[in-house]
C-alpha cells in the first residue's frame, strides 16, 4: 500500500507542471461558457432548496460540483436541471433532487466558500476538474472537500471520479486515484462513475464529450446512470 501511494504521489507530481501549462488552455476551451456561468444573474438563491422531485422512490440527494454538474441547467439551484447534467438522470431514476451548488469554472475552494447546508439523504460531490486544470495541489483539494462535507452537513457522502480531460489525461487519472484513497480515509463512498466515459488511455470515448472536457448529453446519461445505480446498491 505504501508503494502504491508513493507511485500515485509521483504520478501526481509529474503532472503538476504539465497541469499548470495546459490549465490555461483547458479554461480557454470553455472560457465563454465559464464566464457566462459564473456571472449569471436572475438565478435562484444557490443555497435555497428546490421544489422536491415528483417521484422519490429511492430517497433524496444533494449535489455539489462545477460545470460537469451544472452543465446546461436553466436554474440548477431551483432544481431546473439540463439534459447535459448527470443530476437529471439520477432524478429520473427515482431520487429526489434536494439542492446543492454548482457553477461553471468552480474550483473546490469556490464550492466550499459558496455551498450551504442541505437536508438530504446523501451528498454527491463531483469536484476537481478545475483544480487539476489550474495545477492546484491535491492536499488543497482534499481540505476543500472536507469543508464542503462539513458545511453541507449530510452524513452519507459519495464522491465521484472526475471525467476524462483530453488535454491532460494523466492529471485526471492521478486525481481520481488520490480521491479514491481520500474517500477511504474519510469513510466516504468513492464511485468511479466516469469509467464509462473514458478510453484505456484516459481520454473521452467517442461521443461521450462535446469538447474533450465536458460530457455530452449521452455522456451525462452514462455518468448519471452509473451514479444512480451505485446509490441504489448502497
Amino acid at each position: 500500500m505504501v508503494g502504491a501511494a508513493a507511485a500515485v504521489g509521483a504520478a501526481a507530481a509529474s503532472v503538476g507542471a504539465t497541469a499548470r501549462r495546459v490549465g490555461a488552455a483547458l479554461i480557454v476551451l470553455a472560457s465563454a461558457s465559464m464566464i457566462v456561468g459564473c456571472s449569471v444573474s436572475g438565478r435562484a438563491d444557490p443555497n435555497a432548496a428546490p421544489e422536491p422531485s415528483a417521484v422519490a422512490a429511492h430517497g433524496s440527494f444533494a449535489a455539489v460540483g462545477d460545470s460537469i454538474t451544472d452543465a446546461d441547467s436553466p436554474d440548477f439551484a431551483a432544481g431546473d436541471l439540463g439534459a447535459s447534467s448527470w443530476t437529471t438522470y439520477v432524478a429520473d431514476d427515482g431520487f429526489a433532487f434536494a439542492g446543492g451548488w454548482a457553477e461553471w469554472g468552480a474550483t473546490t475552494a469556490m464550492m466550499a466558500d459558496s455551498v450551504g447546508p442541505v437536508d438530504a439523504d446523501v451528498l454527491v460531490v463531483l469536484a476537481g476538474t478545475n483544480d487539476v486544470a489550474f495545477g492546484i495541489p491535491f492536499e488543497d483539494s482534499a481540505a476543500n472537500l472536507d469543508r464542503i462535507v462539513e458545511v453541507v452537513g449530510i452524513e452519507d457522502v459519495v464522491v465521484i471520479s472526475i471525467p476524462p480531460m483530453d488535454a491532460l489525461p494523466a492529471g485526471a487519472v492521478a486525481y481520481n486515484e488520490r480521491l479514491d484513497d481520500l474517500a477511504t480515509d474519510r469513510g466516504w463512498r468513492f464511485i468511479d462513475a466516469s469509467a464509462g466515459l473514458r478510453t484505456a488511455d484516459g481520454r473521452f470515448t467517442e461521443g461521450m464529450s462535446w469538447d474533450g472536457l465536458h460530457p455530452s448529453v449521452d455522456g451525462a446519461r452514462v455518468l448519471g446512470d452509473a451514479i444512480a445505480t451505485a446509490l441504489r446498491e448502497g
